[in-house]
């Protein structure tokens, strides 16, 4: 398996959120470890069980809903491994990969491990991302970027990171991306998929429903296979739904 696809990156929503602490550059030999009923927190870099409460407390929350929409019976226990140095973290994501992302806030090394970044009160937010495509992996294990419109929509949408289109310059000026330049890479600029991904899960949920959605996961996207119409058709109905829900 390719892990390297399951890489997540969140610096829309960091922007927004985030106040970063100093770190902590000391490699740290002896995380704790802190079971929980649905999931288990390793700590890195000093990290304290002080910050387990509200992460767990998120993720349980959303736990049987994240599960039941995307018709998902059961889990097995989810590792939730977290930094406090972003060097040691991506450290860690060369040593699992052979890559390092700068930038990366979070990532899903499979269905029951999940690697994530300490940014305060918003590294509930992270992990509640992450575990959404962890459960996606379950769907289908083969999701994972691929494609990375689908991929990254389930999570978005899962995990309530709305963003309002009247707010997003080129959907105000009713230029909207097509699900290849959403494909596109992170490197090579492939962000908007973080603004509108919401927008594309909740279109189909609307225009369809949950189970048209799961299927379409397990399908890895395929648009027509599973929703009977074209990716173009698909590309011009989805803006018409967004023009007029939101404008």
């Amino acid at each position: 398996m390719n892990y390297f696809q399951y890489i997540c990156f969140h610096l829309l929503f960091i922007a927004a959120f985030i106040s970063c602490a100093k770190e902590d550059e000391t490699k740290d030999d002896n995380p704790i470890i802190i079971e929980e009923s649905h999931f288990s927190f390793v700590l890195h870099d000093g990290l304290t069980q002080s910050i387990i409460a509200p992460i767990n407390t998120k993720l349980n929350d959303n736990y049987s809903r994240v599960l039941n929409d995307l018709e998902v019976i059961s889990m097995n226990k989810v590792s939730v491994k977290i930094w406090n140095s972003e060097t040691n973290f991506l450290d860690d994501m060369e040593q699992a990969i052979g890559q390092r992302y700068q930038g990366a806030s979070g990532w899903v090394y499979s269905s029951t491990d999940i690697r994530i970044l300490y940014r305060g009160n918003y590294t509930s937010q992270i992990a509640l991302h992450e575990f959404c495509h962890a459960v996606s992996l379950v769907v289908n294990n083969t999701i994972g970027n691929n494609p990375r419109w689908l991929w990254e929509a389930i999570a978005i949408y899962e995990a309530g990171e709305f963003i309002n289109p009247t707010s997003i310059s080129y959907l105000i000026n009713e230029d909207f991306p097509t699900i290849v330049e959403l494909n596109s890479d992170f490197n090579t600029g492939g962000n908007k998929i973080y603004s509108v991904g919401f927008l594309l899960s909740e279109f189909i949920i609307t225009n369809w429903d949950k189970s048209r959605f799961v299927n379409l996961i397990k399908a890895n996207g395929n648009i027509e296979q599973t929703l009977g119409i074209s990716t173009l058709q698909f590309e011009e109905d989805w803006k018409y739904f967004v023009i007029t829900k939101y404008f």
